[in-house]
């Protein structure tokens, strides 16, 4: 059998990244990156762009980005993707948790 990389669920390591905002490193490796983060209730990530696509899937609860649809509510199964460059900024109202993961484009 292959070896495969793993984060164990039962015994998360939750790292403070702002005042409400946690976040786990599933995976971070040149070209690719993943992350768990959890939004408590009105906090949010501070605004930010990246220089390759950034997409969020909305794994419990509800993820805003108030510049995007006007504010719009996305719930659970709920996915999103950010052009390279584009400033977005995660909230919450009532807490939330997201996967986010990028990845740089092969140089051809």
């Amino acid at each position: 059998m292959s070896h495969i990389d793993y984060t164990d669920g039962a015994a998360p390591h939750w790292e403070n990244v702002s005042e409400g905002v946690e976040k786990i490193v599933l995976r971070a490796r040149p070209g690719e990156n993943r992350v768990l983060l959890r939004i408590a209730p009105g906090k949010g990530y501070p605004k930010h762009a990246h220089s390759v696509p950034d997409e969020v899937f909305v794994m419990d609860g509800i993820y805003v980005d108030p510049g995007v649809e006007e504010g719009r509510e996305f719930g659970a199964g709920s996915y999103l993707y950010y052009p390279a460059g584009t400033e977005h900024n995660a909230t919450s109202p009532t807490g939330c948790t997201i996967l986010v993961w990028n990845s740089s484009v092969p140089k051809g």
